[in-house]
């Protein structure tokens, strides 16, 4: 009974035991005998291979018997050879040579089409087939990923980067990692991380994500990482690619008896996304062999001087390839106040064991499309050397070595401390900013401002500053928290203001914070903000227009935010308030304009100057979500939030609570608002918004309970994407209902990609529209075109209003910031 019972473990431990193998190892070179790196090494017939490493070394474990050995590389003759492994190590060096590339067949006249031509329209018809041919795979990807620095300054705002023990020269991010990859037709992709090793830190899972990088040139698009805009680059084989393309037949060559087109690609114009360099087709299959393409600079991918993207597939089936192995190469350049830094990256994937027709649950598949195992960097060195595919280079052993011997350093607390002794030391910079101490042995850090980086003023304080002065700390399982006090005085008004902000972020994967903030501060009657107290205060100084409306608040507010489910994020706040009326006690100026003054601080009102409400006291009870239908997200392992391809839905409700605590406040506000992105590929992408809003009760409300749009009458932009640029600041503030919405399109170089000074200054073309109406009885429109990315960082507008069918003023507003 006892061996009935335990003859099924003995079969799994026998089962277990792996058969006797051996290894076979070797260079690849070419015929000068350079190495070739990352060259594919298979066995034929299967996916069961490696690549070589930079030095154009390989080594592959097999089991014993007769093996064909094939080494391919692109652009060069695919070579197999057969080995036998016996159990011991076996050495076989490869000499590969030049596809040999023969034109002998083809005679193009001058008026000719390219031969080209024809195969590109065959793989163009048979694209569509090739890209659903497959229903689902399952298969093993191995990313490495190495970062250099080739080129760096040797001090930066005083501190040495180059140094004899430290420099920025070299490598500074090596890492490896083994994903399992799912995917299922039309779009559904899932990668599971089960092993990362990360160069100098053993608890990173570093960022070889293959789902990011994986292309697919059968796809009419391919989107890139590294390109913002989104618009994605045009396939050499996409529906409408000869409109973007020039090809030109090389040759032929033969590889196990197919006939292999080697076809070069070039773009008809330069301002289109679009690749340079080869592709390679299978005759009478019309599919893809393998690429050998650049994106160059003219691609306008922000700090990206090239990239390159080889591909190998390989027949798996007799009737299907796949991708056998990806390199994908940048290079990169980037200037800081003058300062040069250049250096290239390589992300190389290899693909083993594909599985089809596989039975997937029904819901496989779900809204998390990367999930890295936690303990996926817990794998120690002596498993990467038993499963590592790709040998080690010399000079990525030395990098292992150091940045792991380095790491122990790094988190010894003498070194700790002896960096905090270094980067924490005052400076006299700090006087006209804020000083920061950091203490790393516990992720503790103390801020104090200087009231210097606070001066303001306005017509209500006169000359105003504030210090503020904090702290916040890291603690376990990624919770935090944070703590701020504000202390500030008005000259003029002289009254004292103070405030304390803190939050504690207790649970990291549903973002969920507890945050409690109180005192007695000036409040602008828009809670908004819509202009910042720096213009207020040049353009009360230099312009005699004091647009800034303020009143006193001392409150308590507690609130808490989370994500209740994917997707589904709740807020929830109390508010206790008691508002006092504040007046302008100061007409000080720098300039006088005789055909202007000064308004009153009565934003309803504005040549009245007595107290513009009441003291009284409010309590305010608010709740809002925000719904993302079919949110993507990865864990790694904590959730980062991608987005969805949908609008986001927001829903609030707002109710003034009266007869408690003495509340003199009872109205109820609901709205509702969609914000959402159109892509529109290369002709860039639109982003809308719109808000409906009604007060359900307005029987006891003050100005500052009001809904108030984002208006601005500064030559600053307000930044806000909802914001209107011309609109009086409190002109159409309305407690009755509302509309409001925008759109905007970026035309991400659809229009200026065609202008050679813009296209090479990476400037953009915006577009959009701004429609608001209060209460039913107005309709408020703003028109607005203008170009972005102007120096990096800003955008420059033309602005027309009108209001109720007239025009009603045309203004050029300015924005300063590196996105929208």
């Amino acid at each position: 009974m006892v061996l009935k019972k335990s003859l099924p473990l003995v079969c799994m431990l026998l089962l277990s035991i792996p058969a006797f193998s051996g290894m076979v190892k070797g260079y690849v070179t070419n015929s000068n005998e350079d190495p070739l790196p990352f060259a594919s090494v298979y066995v034929q017939g299967s996916t069961m291979g490696t690549a070589t490493n930079f030095d154009g070394y390989y080594a592959l474990e097999l089991p014993d018997g007769f093996h064909q050995l094939v080494f391919r590389y692109v652009g060069y003759k695919k070579q197999a050879v057969t080995v036998e492994i016996t159990g011991n190590p076996l050495n076989v060096d490869i000499q590969l040579e030049l596809d040999n590339i023969s034109l002998q067949e083809v005679i193009i006249s001058a008026d000719a089409e390219d031969p080209a031509y024809p195969i590109i329209r065959k793989t163009i018809e048979k694209r569509k087939y090739y890209l659903h041919q497959v229903g689902d795979y399952f298969c093993n990807a191995y990313t490495k990923g190495i970062f250099r620095m080739t080129e760096a300054p040797d001090k930066m705002f005083g501190d040495s980067l180059n140094t004899k023990n430290d420099s920025l020269i070299g490598v500074f991010y090596l890492s490896e990692s083994e994903s399992n990859l799912y995917f299922q037709q039309p779009d559904k992709m899932k990668e599971e991380m089960v092993s990362a090793k990360v160069s100098g830190d053993d608890r990173g899972f570093g960022i070889n994500f293959i789902s990011f990088f994986l292309m697919n040139f059968y796809n009419n698009k391919i989107n890139l990482p590294f390109d913002r805009s989104e618009r994605g680059f045009i396939s050499p084989i996409a529906n409408n690619a000869l409109f973007y393309y020039r090809y030109r037949l090389e040759g032929t060559f033969e590889d196990d008896g197919n006939k292999i087109y080697k076809i070069r690609v070039t773009a008809k114009r330069k301002s289109d996304p679009v690749f340079n360099g080869y592709i390679y087709i299978v005759d009478e299959e019309w599919r893809i062999h393998s690429t050998d393409l650049v994106i160059s600079k003219d691609a306008q991918v922000d700090f990206i001087d090239s990239i390159i993207i080889q591909k190998s597939l390989s027949p798996v089936t007799d009737s299907i390839w796949m991708t056998l192995t990806q390199k994908l190469q940048f290079y990169f350049s980037i200037n800081i106040f003058g300062k040069r830094f250049a250096g290239n990256g390589l992300f190389h994937s290899q693909f083993t064991q594909y599985q089809f027709d596989n039975d997937f649950p029904e819901r496989f598949f779900t809204n998390e499309l990367i999930k890295v195992d936690p303990d996926a960097n817990k794998k120690d060195s002596l498993y990467w050397a038993e499963n590592r595919p790709i040998p080690l280079t010399g000079e990525e052993k030395v990098n292992y070595h150091k940045e792991d011997s380095l790491q122990k350093k790094r988190q010894s607390r003498e070194y700790l401390d002896s960096l905090d002794r270094k980067h924490n030391k005052f400076r006299w910079g700090d006087l006209m900013g804020s000083y920061s101490y950091y203490r790393r042995r516990d992720s503790t850090r103390f801020i104090v401002s200087s009231p210097a980086k606070t001066i303001q003023f306005n017509t209500v304080q006169g000359l105003n500053a504030q210090i503020d002065f904090g702290m916040s700390r890291s603690l376990n399982e990624g919770k935090r928290f944070y703590i701020r006090n504000y202390v500030g005085y008005g000259f003029s008004n002289k009254r004292w203001g103070y405030k304390l902000n803190s939050s504690y972020f207790y649970n990291p994967k549903q973002f969920a914070r507890v945050t409690l903030t109180g005192g007695i501060v000036p409040e602008q009657y828009n809670g908004k903000n819509p202009i910042t107290p720096l213009v207020n205060s040049l353009y009360t100084l230099l312009d005699e227009n004091n647009y800034m409306k303020i009143y006193e608040k001392a409150f308590v507010n507690i609130k808490h935010s989370c994500e209740i489910t994917n997707g589904v994020f709740l807020n929830a706040s109390v508010d206790f308030s008691q508002r006092n009326p504040l007046v302008n006690t100061t007409g000080y100026k720098w300039v006088n304009y005789n055909s202007r003054e000064f308004t009153s601080n009565n934003p309803q009102n504005p040549g009245d100057d007595s107290p513009a409400f009441r003291r009284h006291n409010s309590l305010v009870f608010e709740v809002s979500a925000r719904l993302r239908y079919r949110q993507k997200y990865i864990s790694v392992p904590d959730k980062v939030i991608l987005g969805s391809k949908y609008p986001d839905i927001f829903l609030s409700y707002r109710k003034g609570i009266a007869s408690v605590w003495g509340s003199q406040t009872n109205f109820d506000l609901v709205t509702v608002a969609i914000d959402g992105r159109i892509k529109l590929g290369l002709f860039g992408e639109s982003h809308f918004f719109g808000k409906f809003g009604t007060f359900l009760n307005n029987i006891r409300m003050e100005f500052m309970d009001f809904y108030h749009f984002d208006g601005n009458r500064t030559i600053i932009a307000n930044s806000r994407f909802m914001a209107f640029q011309l609109l009086d600041y409190y002109a159409l503030s309305t407690n009755r209902s509302f509309v409001e919405a925008v759109y905007e399109h970026h035309f991400n170089g659809f229009i200026f990609n065609k202008i050679p000074l813009f296209r090479k200054a990476k400037w953009r073309a915006i577009a959009g529209l701004r429609y608001l109406t209060a209460a039913f009885e107005n309709d408020y429109f703003e028109f607005n075109a203008g170009v972005k990315n102007i120096f990096k960082v800003l955008r420059v507008d033309f602005v027309t209003a009108f209001d109720k069918g007239n025009h009603l003023r045309t203004g050029v507003v300015l924005k300063f910031n590196m996105g929208d």
